[in-house]
């Protein structure tokens, strides 16, 4: 599996948008200069023990970077207080080392305070209110979790959509597919959690259909070594179902990048 070359990640000077997978859920975004990173689980458990991530489960494949490695981050964007999300060891190493804004709904960001995360480097996430960090705009967009609706009516999850060079991202988030995902249009990346849990196959090529976004990039899967539902997923079969699939669906490797460029 590819490891994810520093310089790159952090290059002020970058042309375009660079997009790696983190594994899971996890994404680090190079916006031509300021680095978003959307849900990282990047530490193990135990610095003695290399394949146990810090979740508790074994790693599929190494880590592709550190978290501990990282000096410089300006948006940290966290879909929910999950810990294969909202990550106990990760979080706080960044917040430690960089000078990120942290952005998640009410209750992760009562998550992000119990890290130990600053209140003054706190957003609270609001659906389909924008907020903008720089050239970088991001708007909430409503998620439902349902293992979580004990809790609130949705689940307190949210995706996130950025705007930044001339392009727009979505991270649709941990959720069911909802009527207000298939309004959703103009997209450039979409992120697509493809967890049985989540948008599930069935879901997930409905989404990437009805969007039309110009790529589709999987996750939710094939990171831990555990057949726990919500770490498999299975990116044949929705790429067997999305439109256009050879141009328009990437299946990354861990680590792996994914350059567009800027218009």
């Amino acid at each position: 599996m590819p490891s994810i070359d520093l310089r790159d990640l952090l290059d002020l000077e970058a042309v375009g948008v660079t997009i790696w997978w983190l594994g899971n859920a996890g994404f680090a975004v190079n916006a031509a200069g300021p680095l978003i990173l959307i849900d990282p689980v990047i530490e193990l458990q135990d610095d003695a023990d290399p394949v146990t991530s810090e979740v508790g489960l074994p790693l599929l494949s190494p880590l592709p970077i550190r978290a501990r490695a990282i000096d410089r981050a300006d948006l940290i964007l966290i879909t929910h207080d999950h810990g294969d999300h909202a990550a106990h060891r990760t979080l706080p190493e960044l917040a430690a080392r960089t000078h990120a804004l942290f952005v998640g709904t009410q209750r992760t960001a009562l998550k992000l305070r119990q890290l130990g995360i600053p209140e003054g480097r706190l957003r609270v996430a609001r659906y389909g209110q924008r907020m903008r960090v720089g050239n970088i705009t991001v708007v909430p967009t409503v998620a439902k979790h349902e293992e979580d609706l004990i809790h609130t009516e949705r689940g307190d999850c949210c995706g996130f959509i950025i705007q930044t060079g001339g392009l727009t991202i979505w991270h649709a988030g941990d959720s069911e597919l909802m009527d207000e995902h298939l309004k959703v249009t103009d997209v450039d990346v979409l992120l697509l959690p493809i967890a049985p849990h989540v948008f599930g196959t069935e879901g997930a090529i409905r989404l990437a259909n009805t969007t039309r976004a110009r790529h589709i990039i999987p996750c939710h899967y094939g990171t831990y070594d555990a057949d726990l539902y919500w770490c498999t997923g299975d990116p044949a079969a929705v790429g067997a179902g999305v439109e256009d699939a050879e141009r328009r669906f990437h299946r990354l490797d861990i680590g792996e990048k994914f350059v567009i460029p800027t218009r």
